[in-house]
């Protein structure tokens, strides 16, 4: 099993990688097929992808990445640059999923984004990954997209660590999203007088 460092550092391999293949209309067109669709389901995705997932832990997890990365248009939606690590920037706080819906959700808490947080985060695996694509295109098209290096490590570790991973995507929503009741008034902060 690797080092969280080295699954993060092959987490963002794979994504440059994926997005290389997808410069090939006929790959993209492969790899968007593989819709939230179990690994044993998706053979025409494993050519392109058994090198680049063999020994891996969580094949799925790597196989809707790939499905998700397939719906970017680099003509139409902006594309996350992978990070450079010397540039200061630390995987804690680069965005994940929750991050992402509140920046879609443009502050507002009380909305389909916050509804659809609320669900992904008690889904099974299978059911998570059958759900993704739709976001994705959805966030796609709002100009949000994933940083799909996180959210790949947040899959592949979802069946086992599932209460932790949806927390933090709780908690990433609510903090970025400046709505909430809890920043709009801190409840020890006196109010200023008029006079």
């Amino acid at each position: 099993m690797p080092s969280r460092d080295e699954y993060r550092a092959h987490c963002d391999a794979y994504v440059a990688a994926i997005r290389g293949l997808c410069t090939t209309p006929q790959i993209r067109a492969a790899l968007e097929d593989g819709r939230g669709k179990p690994v044993d389901h998706c053979q025409h995705m494993h050519r392109y992808l058994t090198v680049l997932t063999h020994r891996q832990p969580n094949r799925r997890a790597h196989y809707t990445v790939a499905c998700l990365i397939a719906h970017e248009r680099p003509d139409r939606h902006p594309v996350t640059p992978i990070p450079d690590p010397g540039q200061g920037v630390v995987w804690p706080s680069r965005p994940n999923l929750g991050t992402t819906l509140a920046r879609a959700a443009r502050g507002r808490t009380d909305g389909p984004l916050e509804r659809q947080l609320q669900v992904l985060t008690r889904l099974s695996e299978d059911l998570l990954h059958r759900r993704l694509p739709g976001l994705t295109r959805q966030l796609l098209g709002a100009g949000c997209p994933p940083d799909f290096a996180v959210l790949l490590a947040d899959l592949t570790y979802w069946r086992s660590d599932r209460p932790r991973i949806a927390t933090r995507w709780q908690d990433t929503f609510y903090l970025a999203a400046p709505s909430t009741p809890s920043q709009a008034k801190k409840p020890d902060t006196p109010e200023k007088s008029s006079t």
